[in-house]
């Protein structure tokens, strides 16, 4: 009898931490702000509130449903953690791509931070129009005046220059998830990225001496402030290793692409593509191979004046791609 007693005791407080459930009638979700201005790299606060918390977290996806702003011209941190990736995928059966967004259990409200991403490009006013609905377990709902939001992205410029090396060679799949390029080794059949892969970005000045580099990140990312000297300054990616580990072989020879993106943030940008230079038979500066250094592009500063020259790959290869080889990194390993 007392055991009885214990339970109907605990099946009434399971029911009353729990009620908005059990009677059917989902929490509301509303929105404190819906409409926002701001320029590319700042954050959008959306604030978000309900007057019924529960036990229990609500999910809910952020989806762009128009706008001129792409699906990659922004960010979203929906769950109030830095370190994961709020990105739905086609496994999540959340439909079209999205961002989730959890709502914790217990809070009456929670913030969303969006952020319009600074990028390279010259760009007008960009409009992202985003909707909030109901997702995943489908514990609370949106009220109707708050499931659009609209966000007003102006553009912003930059008097750095910058310039990045991608050979990750990373496509969309079907369902828009950004995919990293791959190969496949010879021992296991294994994929390995080629990001993998030891390539560099460098900043010579007319002295051939280096001011900028990235030998860690893939894609590697230099930038020349506004206050460095005037001057010319060449772009230069290189090729520096082969080398994996014996686990990691190509099955078969690779051909590297590498995209180098140069811009004056904001004002103009230049992509030149290499595609036919790099080869994992051939190896990289480490394995000897001469055209390791390709020259991108020359750069001339005048104050916050840039000049981005087309480079004729073999004028500077004629006794100057070994002043390059002086200075790089293979001499400071």
């Amino acid at each position: 009898m007392f055991a009885a007693a214990a339970i109907g005791l605990l099946s009434s407080c399971s029911e009353d931490d729990d009620t908005t459930l059990e009677r059917g009638t989902k929490p509301v979700v509303t929105a404190a702000e819906t409409n926002f201005s701001v320029e590319e790299g700042q954050v959008v606060n959306l604030v978000l509130n309900t007057e019924t918390p529960i036990n229990k977290r609500m999910d809910f996806k952020l989806e762009l449903v128009g706008g001129t702003a792409s699906f990659r011209d922004y960010i979203v941190e929906g769950d109030g953690n830095n370190t994961t990736d709020e990105e739905t995928n086609i496994d999540d059966g959340w439909g079209l791509i999205g961002h989730k967004v959890y709502f914790p259990a217990y809070a009456s409200t929670h913030t969303v931070d969006i952020t319009p991403i600074f990028d390279l490009l010259p760009e007008g006013t960009e409009e992202i129009k985003l909707k909030l609905t109901s997702m995943g377990n489908a514990n609370g709902s949106v009220a109707a005046a708050s499931e659009m939001i609209t966000i007003t992205v102006t553009n912003k410029t930059s008097n750095d220059f910058v310039a990045i090396a991608d050979w990750s060679q990373t496509v969309t799949d079907s369902h828009g998830t950004l995919v990293e390029g791959d190969y496949v080794d010879n021992s296991g059949g294994d994929h390995h990225a080629l990001c993998a892969f030891d390539f560099d970005l460098e900043l010579y000045d007319s002295n051939f001496a280096v001011v900028e580099q990235d030998y860690d990140n893939c894609p590697a990312e230099i930038t020349l402030a506004e206050t460095a000297p005037n001057g010319a300054y060449f772009i230069v990616p290189s090729f520096w290793s082969r080398a994996r580990p014996t686990t990691a072989i190509p099955a078969e020879d690779i051909k590297f692409k590498m995209k180098v993106t140069m811009a004056k943030p904001g004002v103009w940008h230049h992509v030149v593509n290499i595609d036919d230079v790099w080869k994992y038979s051939l190896g990289g500066a480490n394995e000897g191979f001469a055209d390791a250094y390709q020259v991108a592009g020359i750069l001339i500063k005048t104050g916050t004046t840039y000049e981005l020259q087309d480079v004729d790959g073999n004028v500077l290869a004629q006794g100057r791609m070994a002043d390059f080889k002086l200075k790089s990194k293979k001499n400071r390993k």
